[in-house]
C-alpha cells in the first residue's frame, strides 16, 4: 500500500513543481525577498538538488550533495533546462526503487534508517522549500501557481 502511494504522491510533486520554475524570469531569479535569504534562483535549485541527493543515495549508495550554488545559472531558461534534466533523472531512479527496497536499511550520515523514512524525508524537504519559495514569491508581490488539490 505505502509503496502504491509513495510514488505516483512523488511523481505528482515533481510535476508540480515545474510550474514555480516556468514562472520565474530573469529578474525573479536573483530577487531575495528577505535580505539574509537565498534568491529565488537558489532555493530551486536547492530543491531538484536535494530531491537528486535522496534518490542517489537511495539507489546507488552514492551520498555526495551537487552542487546547486546559483552561480551555475544565469538565466531563468539555464534553471529550467537543468530543472528538466535533474527531474527526468529523478524519475528514472524512482522507478528502480522496489517495494522491498522500502524496507531496507540505510546507514546515512546521521543514523540508519529506511529507504521508505529516507524518501519520506526526501518529500517533506522538498515540500518544505517549496512552501517558502511560495511565501518567497508572494513577498515580491508575485502570485505563486495554484496546486490543485484532492480535496
Amino acid at each position: 500500500m505505502l509503496y502504491r502511494f509513495l510514488v505516483p504522491a512523488i511523481e505528482r510533486h515533481l510535476d508540480e513543481f515545474l510550474p514555480f520554475i516556468t514562472q520565474l524570469n530573469d529578474d525573479l531569479i536573483h530577487k531575495k525577498p528577505i535580505p539574509e535569504g537565498r534568491a529565488l534562483g537558489e532555493i530551486v535549485s536547492h530543491i531538484f538538488r536535494s530531491i537528486e541527493y535522496y534518490l542517489l543515495g537511495v539507489t546507488e549508495g552514492v551520498w555526495e550533495p551537487a552542487p546547486y550554488a546559483f552561480d551555475e545559472f544565469t538565466t531563468a531558461d539555464m534553471l529550467e533546462s537543468q530543472y528538466k534534466e535533474v527531474f527526468t533523472r529523478a524519475k528514472v531512479r524512482l522507478a528502480l526503487i522496489s517495494l522491498s527496497d522500502l524496507s531496507r536499511m540505510i546507514d546515512t550520515l546521521d543514523r540508519r534508517a529506511t529507504v521508505a523514512e529516507i524518501i519520506l524525508e526526501m518529500l517533506e524537504h522538498s515540500i518544505h522549500h517549496r512552501g517558502k519559495l511560495t511565501v518567497y514569491l508572494r513577498l515580491l508581490g508575485v502570485e505563486p501557481p495554484k496546486i490543485e488539490y484532492i480535496i
